[in-house]
């Protein structure tokens, strides 16, 4: 091992990563679950333990001391901690117990909320219920349910509303209970707000809104498929990452051939907010902001490829071809989705991208591009990047379904893009979830078509027709569990309004009879974004970039290949450290590198 040369070491390196079969699509679904779970732990973590980032802001009132805590060096080690370290492991150590070490993280955020969380019936909830007048006497009712009133529920559910609705209105006058037991009947308690229940009340909508990104669910999907990305692009150059994770050479599935896929697809999630506006730009205006945005990227190709031949890097010519890198196909990527966006006003993009998909797959199986990409001597600059080329296609495809997806994801109307109307209303998180579970079931239904009747077999190196459907149903799938965790996450999330009027009611219960059962007066932070993920998220191609570089870095000084598996371990706990961290000291200052 010491005595082999660079030379050989090359070799020895290019075979490691040349003539993977892949593994089952159900393990690769298995280890990117990691994402979704440690995000469950890391939110239980800040609901529920009074010592985390999240508890010691709500302790604040100050913009500042908020800011200071969240964006301090406590909260970055605990975001590091829960969200990445655990995918780390699960790519690595625990690759071969992916669902048990998924159920673990589950488990361990359940402990969390046991051990730690305040009693149920402490807690400060979504407010469902509202007081009441009894005609019969003058006693305080019971909280009673109410149906009919669809002003006063949209009230308690808005908190930005509630507030304006508490300093301009006032509470509604409401009789309460006689104090200390006395005689006199017309001695009431209004339940209404003081000045300081309203400032409270602002206080909360602040924290509550003003920070939050609009999606967050989006948000954690995003940055959680960007940490896996990363982690896997340098995991791979080690043994403790299975061989069965790498990139497949021809056909199967594998973990790295669906992170390729999905950062394709999420990339055209959100770039679908430039179909969101209602302004319709000249053509030669959109493909203009198309090379703006094509341009750096395909310099950062250009750049990889003369510095990986510049340092006799190990290249997996089978996998784009000679020149071309995945770069190139981010950076063709806007440019030719231009032209399809005069379509938008007729056709969903997902047809549009369908349709890519199964004209491709056509000229493959009965035109001969399969056996051209196969076989094909190496003679000119087409055939040498033949891989890259033609699978441009396939990920073509793929990117216009995410835009489509995104329209429906973006937007708080979900119908949004084709109703065109103004975008007032507020998140209908449930519709959102129907129609992600009709699209997970038509795209599962196009899988079983082109994989079981069709048996066309799943290739990356390709991007077939297969590779398609199978990479749009994950993502879409993925989108919709990750928006189930937020909607039972903040089912219970009360607004600024049941806020204050659970302080008016405490006040009741503190001065009224000894059997009156004391008000739920504990609050628990509101769900956010993690920090550490919003910072990735704000300079995701930035942190990709980075990733890329580090890992040249990494293998051009370690011989990953002789690495024993603790000490790989160490090196991308470190390499993951640099990478967030740069994000996170970005988004501290407010940097934000445009590419």
């Amino acid at each position: 091992m010491g005595s082999q040369s660079a030379a050989e070491y090359k070799v020895a390196k290019e075979a490691w990563v040349t003539g993977h079969s892949g593994g089952s699509m159900s393990e690769a679904t298995l280890v990117t679950a990691s994402a979704l779970t440690t995000f469950i732990l890391w939110a239980a973590i800040q609901k529920y333990h009074p010592q985390s980032p999240a508890h010691r802001a709500l302790a604040v009132t100050s913009k500042h001391s908020k800011r200071r805590i969240r964006n301090g060096l406590a909260s970055y080690a605990v975001d590091f901690a829960t969200l990445v370290v655990p995918l780390i492991l699960s790519c690595t150590l625990f690759a071969d117990y992916a669902y048990l070490w998924s159920f673990a993280t589950l488990a361990l955020a359940a402990a969390v909320k046991s051990i730690c969380g305040p009693a149920e019936n402490e807690v400060l909830k979504k407010e469902k219920r509202k007081f009441k007048w009894k005609d019969s006497d003058d006693e305080y009712s019971a909280p009673e349910e109410e149906e009919g009133d669809e002003e006063d529920e949209a009230r308690a559910k808005s908190t930005s509303a509630a507030a304006g609705s508490a300093d301009q209105e006032g509470f509604r006058q409401r009789k309460g209970e006689h104090v200390g037991g006395s005689e006199e009947k017309d001695n009431h308690h209004s339940l209404q707000l003081d000045e300081g229940s309203v400032d409270n009340a602002k206080a909360t909508t602040k924290a509550t809104t003003g920070k939050n990104p609009h999606k967050i669910f989006l948000s954690v999907y995003r940055a959680g498929m960007m940490i896996l990305t990363c982690i896997a692009i340098l995991a791979v150059d080690f043994p403790v990452f299975p061989r069965r994770f790498g990139k497949v050479e021809v056909y199967g599935t594998s973990l790295m051939d669906l992170g390729v896929g999905s950062f394709v697809f999420s990339s055209g999630v959100v770039s679908a907010r430039g179909y969101l506006k209602k302004e319709t730009l000249p053509f030669m205006k959109q493909m203009a902001i198309a090379l703006r945005t094509s341009i750096p990227l395909l310099v950062l190709g250009l750049g990889r490829y003369i510095s990986t031949k510049g340092v006799d890097y190990q290249e997996h010519v089978t996998e784009y071809g000679m020149h071309w890198n995945f770069f190139f196909t981010l950076g063709f990527l806007p440019i030719f989705v231009t032209f399809f966006r005069s379509l938008a006003g007729q056709i969903r993009f997902s047809i549009v991208g369908s349709l890519v998909a199964v004209v491709y797959q056509c000229f493959l199986t009965y035109g001969g591009l399969e056996e051209y990409i196969q076989n094909a001597p190496r003679v000119d600059i087409i055939s040498m990047n033949k891989e890259g080329i033609f699978s441009f296609a396939g990920y073509l495809a793929i990117f216009l379904v995410g835009v489509d997806v995104g329209l429906y994801v973006l937007p708080n109307d979900p119908y949004f893009f084709m109703r065109r109307k103004s975008n007032k209303k507020k998140a209908k998180k449930g519709k959102l979830a129907m129609i992600l579970i009709s699209l997970c079931f038509l795209l599962c239904l196009g899988f079983m078509t082109s994989y079981g009747i069709f048996q066309i077999p799943v290739s990356r190196q390709m991007a077939n027709l297969s590779y398609f459907f199978w990479v749009i149903t994950f993502n879409t799938g993925y989108i919709l569990c990750f928006l189930l965790a937020e909607i039972t996450l903040t089912k219970n999330e009360p607004s600024a309004l049941a806020i204050a009027r659970a302080q008016a009611k405490a006040n009741l219960s503190t001065s009224g009879s000894k059997t009156q059962r004391p008000a739920a007066t504990v609050l628990l932070p509101p769900l956010t974004c993690p920090p550490l993920l919003e910072a990735v998220n704000r300079n995701g191609l930035a942190v990709f970039l980075v990733a890329n570089v580090l890992t040249g870095l990494v293998n051009l000084t370690v011989q990953t290949l002789y690495t024993s598996d603790m000490k790989a371990v160490g090196i991308l706990v470190a390499y993951m450290v640099v990478v967030t961290g740069i994000a996170w000291i970005w988004q501290v200052r407010g940097w934000k590198l445009k590419l």
